[in-house]
């Protein structure tokens, strides 16, 4: 039994899923097993993994259901003591594991831990955006305090025990957006997490990976089963309208009129700073010039954010 179970969904990643491997068997850390499945590719992924002759490649092939459906497989084949989240086109840095084994040995009451991920854009590289983390090179954080501007966790830094997926239960199959904020979510209300604190990871950018998809609100986490848990938990209250103010917008912009007020009606007016407040306000065309504002600027390597 590997210490590490790696869990990896792969759907068309051809032009990643080698270096993301490669990252994998560079780790210093080496007591783990990769659990890959391939969630039905219609590109070469599938046969790129299993000319590979690493026997801690354990590769499994499922009609294409989602990254949820492939990770609740993952976990539920995967016979590790831990659960490494991994996306097939990301990377980590040689030391990701070692990291991670050395902070869950110090802080062995806790079953989440993390470490911090810098994110690939079309415009560069930028470290992730966290709030609230100390500079301790360990530390027990809460979800919510620390996620203000970008989660805490993620698909390729996260690592749970286990059993934690017995207490929160699975992926949510029938999200295909959000999917991730919503695991997050539940977790923050039923657990602490282990922060390494650097850089241990990248999120890579993938030309044209969202260009295509038709905005669909009933694929988006609405939140409304966080409702009654945030009512006692103000920093889950925060946290949560901020990521409903994110997709309130989103509706905004594709003129989903309905749920862009059940989203705002939702929010607590503290939740949010001025400036999101006035986003919420403008117009979709301006919105639209903002986001290509945006990326102008950080061609530029200047970057705005909502807070």
């Amino acid at each position: 039994m590997a210490f590490f179970s790696i869990i990896i969904p792969l759907y068309n990643k051809q032009d990643y899923i080698e270096n993301t491997l490669k990252s994998i068997f560079n780790q210093t850390f080496t007591d783990f097993e990769i659990i890959i499945v391939n969630d039905g590719s219609t590109d070469n992924s599938y046969n790129l993994v299993q000319s590979l002759s690493d026997k801690r490649i354990r590769l499994f092939s499922t009609e294409n259901r989602g990254v949820s459906a492939a990770r609740n497989f993952a976990m539920s084949n995967a016979t590790g003591e831990y659960f490494a989240f991994m996306d097939a086109d990301d990377f980590w840095y040689p030391q990701h594991l070692e990291k991670i084994a050395y902070t869950l040995s110090k802080y062995n009451h806790l079953k989440v831990f993390t470490t911090l991920l810098e994110v690939e854009t079309r415009n560069g590289v930028f470290p992730g955006n966290y709030t609230h983390l100390s500079e301790a090179e360990i530390q027990e954080v809460d979800l919510f305090e620390t996620s203000l501007a970008r989660t805490i966790l993620s698909g390729s830094t996260t690592v749970i025990h286990k059993n934690v997926r017995q207490k929160i239960g699975p992926f949510n199959e029938q999200l295909s957006n959000g999917e991730d904020t919503e695991y997050w979510i539940r977790i923050g209300f039923n657990y602490k997490i282990g922060v390494y604190n650097a850089i241990t990871a990248r999120h890579v950018y993938v030309s044209g990976s969202l260009s295509h998809h038709t905005f669909d609100m009933k694929k988006h986490c609405h939140f409304e089963q966080f409702a009654e848990m945030e009512k006692n938990n103000p920093p889950a209250k925060k946290m949560i309208d901020i990521n409903r103010f994110s997709l309130a917008l989103q509706c905004k912009i594709n003129r989903d009129t309905e749920n862009y007020r059940m989203l705002t009606n939702s929010i607590n007016r503290e939740s949010l700073s001025a400036k999101q407040h006035l986003l919420l306000r403008l117009p979709p065309q301006i919105l639209v010039l903002l986001q290509q504002f945006k990326g102008f600027l950080e061609r530029k390597n200047i970057r705005l954010t909502a807070f």
